[in-house]
């Protein structure tokens, strides 16, 4: 069986009947990195016996032995739970390793190419770098600006703030972008008006105001 990696515990198994290969992955941002593909020769062989048995096992039954011999030996010496896999793995481990530091902070294995502070032997979490931490806080600092700056304009002047908004015409259903009357059917848009006489608030389409009685 493989045995744990030394600089990292995030890594997966990407092997096959054909061969051996392992992908790493950094603790901080999970970018993988992948061994080079090491043949399984053993079970190259295999395969060669198998497709020679095939053809001549009926009648060549040193074929049909040698194959057997070499299944059994394939899968001890060169399947899941195997020294050869254990060496390939080690390989593995020797050849991705200098991609990996761990941080003396928090104790993580970071890749060293995108999560690793080399000027002070940290990762970036624990000690971000200089020119990162500028950019966020510019970055902060222009969002607030832009904040501030959008509530001193006046964004309402132009608009009838006092009158009940509507989106669609109660008339015919329409959208609508604001106004009295509706752009589609010339219905009223609001559902209250003013009455003539003594200008107390009446509901649409009365046909008279109910505190002075005229009209409408």
């Amino acid at each position: 069986m493989t045995g744990p990696v030394v600089f990292t515990s995030s890594y997966s198994d990407e092997s096959n009947d054909d061969g051996f290969q392992w992908e790493f992955r950094c603790d901080r941002c999970n970018t993988s990195y992948k061994s080079s593909f090491d043949q399984n020769y053993f079970s190259r062989g295999r395969g060669l016996l198998r497709v020679l048995r095939n053809l001549f096992g009926d009648r060549m039954h040193a074929i049909d032995k040698i194959s057997d011999a070499a299944e059994s030996y394939s899968n001890h010496w060169g399947g899941s739970s195997s020294s050869t896999k254990d060496k390939a793995f080690a390989r593995a481990v020797e050849q991705v390793r200098n991609d990996f530091r761990q941080c003396g902070g928090c104790g993580g294995w970071m890749c060293h190419r995108v999560c690793w502070n080399e000027q002070v032997g940290m990762c970036t979490n624990c000690s971000p770098q200089v020119a990162h931490q500028i950019a966020r806080a510019q970055a902060e600092a222009r969002g607030s600006q832009i904040v501030e700056a959008a509530y001193q304009q006046d964004w309402v002047s132009q608009h009838d703030v006092a009158t009940p908004a509507r989106v669609s015409c109660p008339t015919c259903g329409a959208h609508t972008t604001g106004g009295r009357f509706c752009q589609t059917c010339g219905g009223a848009l609001s559902l209250q008006s003013n009455c003539g006489g003594c200008g107390h608030q009446v509901q649409v389409g009365v046909g008279f105001c109910s505190n002075c009685g005229r009209p409408q």
